[in-house]
């Protein structure tokens, strides 16, 4: 999901997404709800179905 956070324009890494979600991962999934227009509240950095569809991960 990082990668794709990345790619997207969205990522707000210091040391590059890595394989467990942490307080960066989170404030990079935010600003990608932002860039999908969730407002205020809705943009908190926890995936949903919608926002996470939107953002074409991947299945493992």
């Amino acid at each position: 999901m990082g990668k794709r956070l990345v790619a997207e324009g969205c990522g707000n890494y210091s040391k590059g997404p890595g394989a467990s979600w942490t307080e960066a991962d989170r404030r990079s999934y935010a600003a990608w709800q932002r860039k999908l227009g969730y407002p205020g509240d809705d943009a908190v950095g926890i995936p949903g179905p919608t926002s996470r569809a939107k953002l074409r991960v991947p299945k493992p």
